[in-house]
């Protein structure tokens, strides 16, 4: 199995910060202690998750990246509202440690990040926004930078990579019934799914990310067939044990991608 880089990247630098931290596992969103009810006969289709999903246009959500690091447990975690449909992203990201979390702000090629923040508040002639357009970037360096919102969205289209899907049963979360399913996503699978403008960007957010063979996931659908949550956990060649725990609501959400003041933005686009 190759080496998960993006991940990877990111916790080992989760270890060296978090030390010996530790985190729970994660519970689905709004509620400690789901209520089973049982098999209905009426079930969203998982087959057409994806598109179900997407059709809504944009969503809020939260990444949970839990790992086992040289016998240390760490979490990472992303939360904001993206675009289904164009590259629009509002998110931040925090890493184990503290430290200030990281902001980003997707506006088609434009990526805005408070990078330089912490280096601002100790020198006033740093600007603590960053903007980076990514269409002057080569090919090597797009292919080293992860793209954030690929990342969040290949969440959602894994169920097209899903094969012998299995009901496991329905639950209420926060009062909305969501029906779990267990399967195989075949990343090969996934990709051939997506429409030919997202192939290339969700190719990497995968190879990234997940293992390069099928590999187990559970989903959960609430009655309007709309992905609520993606679990995918594994364990990476060299032994790292890694669990994604996606979720997603307030589907049709605005997303906010208002730029930080042009004053406060130094441009890095080579």
């Amino acid at each position: 199995m190759p080496a998960v880089r993006r991940l990877s990247f990111l916790l080992l630098l989760a270890a060296a910060l978090a030390g010996c931290g530790s985190s729970s596992p994660p519970t689905p969103t709004g509620s400690s202690s789901p209520t089973t009810t049982g098999r209905s006969s009426a079930s969203p289709n998982p087959d057409s998750a994806r598109s179900t999903t997407t059709a809504k246009g944009s969503a809020r959500f939260t990444v949970l990246i839990d790992a086992v690091v040289g016998g240390s447990q760490v979490r990472s975690s992303e939360t904001g509202t993206i675009s289904f449909s164009k590259r629009l992203a509002h998110l931040y990201k925090l890493l184990p440690g503290g430290g200030m979390p990281q902001e980003l702000i997707v506006d088609g090629p434009f990526v805005y990040s408070n990078a330089n923040i912490e280096a601002a508040l100790k020198d006033r002639s740093v600007k603590p926004w960053t903007k980076l357009d990514t269409r002057r970037l080569s090919a090597k360096e797009r292919r080293s930078k992860p793209d954030e919102l690929a990342h969040v969205v290949a969440l959602v289209y894994l169920p097209d990579g899903m094969t012998a899907a299995k009901r496991i049963d329905s639950m209420t979360v926060a009062n909305e019934r969501v029906t779990q399913f267990r399967g195989q996503v075949d990343p090969a699978r996934v990709v051939a799914n997506a429409p030919a403008s997202l192939r290339s960007g969700l190719a990497q957010a995968l190879r990234n990310d997940y293992p390069a063979q099928p590999f187990p996931a559970s989903f959960w659908l609430d009655d309007a067939g709309r992905v609520r949550r993606v679990l995918v956990s594994y364990t990476t060649s060299g032994g790292t044990q890694i669990s994604l725990d996606g979720r997603f609501s307030e589907f049709g959400i605005a997303v906010d991608t208002a730029p930080p003041p042009s004053g406060s933005t130094a441009d890095v686009s080579p």
